[in-house]
């Protein structure tokens, strides 16, 4: 799905494989640029392909994984590497990636799977297409203008 608020774009595509992703970006791309890409199945091997990824072209990801459940090295590779990325969040620490495949622990909500407080990570949208990204357990926000 892609969720427009005003100028505002974002897509949360849900659980699809790298296949139905390679369709909706090649050889046409069908879903245009977004501000915010939610990553596909919890940021696992399986999906984020690069064409979709690169295709909608996010300013911000934020990746939904668990600490054992996503955050797969191939798809956080996939995604820092993607043409304008400025930003990506993680909802768990990615016990796969270690440390050279997470974020900086400021954009991690749950940085450690001992004491998982449950901590979300929040976004703020605006019709004018600005929007802010924080992270629920140490109140560290950003905010992208249009």
């Amino acid at each position: 799905m892609i969720i427009t608020f005003g100028k505002l774009r974002i897509s949360d595509l849900g659980d699809p494989y790298w296949n139905k992703e390679y369709e909706l970006a090649c050889p046409v791309k069908k879903l245009g640029i977004v501000d915010l890409y939610m990553t596909t199945h919890h940021g696992t091997a399986t999906s984020g392909a690069p064409q979709i990824v690169h295709a909608l072209h996010p300013r911000v990801a934020i990746m939904n994984n668990c600490a054992d459940k996503g955050g797969s090295i191939r798809a956080w590779t996939t995604i820092e590497n993607s043409p304008g990325l400025e930003d990506l969040w993680q909802l768990h620490y990615s016990n796969e990636g270690g440390k050279e495949h997470n974020v900086a622990e400021k954009f991690i909500a749950n940085p450690s799977a001992e004491g998982d407080k449950g901590y979300a990570i929040e976004v703020v949208a605006h019709p004018d297409g600005s929007f802010t990204v924080r992270n629920d357990r140490n109140q560290f926000e950003k905010t992208w203008r249009k």
